[in-house]
């Protein structure tokens, strides 16, 4: 998870038009969050219930996971991806596409094209990045809790049942995962000092397994979220080029909008109200996902932000 400091001030000043854009985005995702969230979750406990003890015992011994888990990890990404983010990327992208204002005058001409160029590259590209970054933040995240073993602070057994539930988790969740399970040891240890180990560590266990599902809950709503949002917006680009395409709108520039309060982040702050030509990105920092990423927002996981986008010359009619 991102964690940006919030900017206190005072709200700015909202246009009808930005209200509206912002409003029709959050609801979006408000109503369509769940679904995703669900079918990660149970994807990730999926995982977990086929990675063995047997499995894991061995790649704590080894140092390393096989490459064989790897590649069954990205097998299952790409099929996650075929069945259930292309579809929610698809529908974000449709619902984007008439999410400004400015579209509402066409409702009765205009019609979007799923199937351009444009929006299957972008779908295709997002699709790979996604399984490749997905399975090495699972990976990494496996390998940091792998290392423990070497210190001789945990027997290969106690390792591998605290590991299993963090299949799914990001490396610095399954690190949160791991001071957990020995805050909870501690606190046991010292409470009640006649209880035998066996029975703390199981104790442990559990408390760190109920963390771990809040943990991959979390997970499963910000990338639900993010996923939709780069999609919505998305969506929103390509319905404004294709009104373009059908000389229904002409020149168009685009202006980065916030909600304009107290919990906007400096990243997003620092964007708010800035307008630039259609084909410019906004510049911000952070690591570039796809191509045209910075066109668009979100500008980090959970980024609530959208775009307006102003006609600032009609279309021109030939002859």
């Amino acid at each position: 998870m991102f964690l940006f400091k919030q900017r206190k001030g005072k709200k700015r000043l909202r246009t009808q038009a930005s209200i509206e854009i912002l409003e029709r985005l959050n609801g979006y995702l408000d109503e369509n969050t769940a679904e995703p969230v669900e079918f990660l979750v149970s994807f990730w406990k999926d995982q977990e219930d086929a990675f063995t003890y047997k499995e894991i015992r061995q790649a704590i011994l080894d140092g390393a996971i096989s490459e064989e888990t790897i590649r069954l990890w990205t097998q299952d990404y790409s099929i996650l991806v075929a069945e259930k983010m292309y579809p929610v990327w698809n529908n974000a992208i449709s619902a984007g596409s008439l999410g400004q204002p400015i579209m509402d005058a066409f409702a009765a001409n205009f019609s979007f094209d799923l199937n351009t160029p444009s929006v299957l590259s972008w779908i295709g590209e997002r699709g790979a990045e996604f399984v490749t970054s997905v399975t090495t933040e699972q990976k990494k995240a496996i390998k940091a809790m792998l290392t423990q073993h070497v210190s001789g602070t945990y027997t290969v057994d106690e390792l591998s049942r605290i590991i299993r539930p963090c299949i799914g988790l990001t490396e610095s969740q399954a690190k949160a995962n791991l001071r957990y399970y020995n805050s909870v040891k501690e606190k046991l240890a010292e409470q009640h000092p006649k209880m035998k180990q066996e029975s703390i560590r199981k104790k442990a266990r559990e408390a760190a397994m109920k963390y771990a599902e809040k943990q991959h809950r979390q997970r499963a709503f910000d990338i639900a979220q993010t996923e939709m949002a780069f999609a919505y917006n998305k969506g929103a680009d390509e319905g404004i080029r294709q009104a373009q395409s059908q000389n229904l709108l002409g020149v168009m520039e685009k202006r980065w909008s916030t909600s304009g309060d107290e919990n906007v982040c400096d990243i997003c702050n620092a964007l708010d109200g800035v307008q630039i030509p259609m084909d410019d990105e906004f510049d911000f920092k952070g690591k570039v996902l796809f191509a045209g990423q910075k066109r668009t927002p979100p500008a980090h996981p959970r980024c609530a932000c959208a775009v307006q986008y102003i006609e600032i010359s009609p279309p021109v009619f030939k002859e």
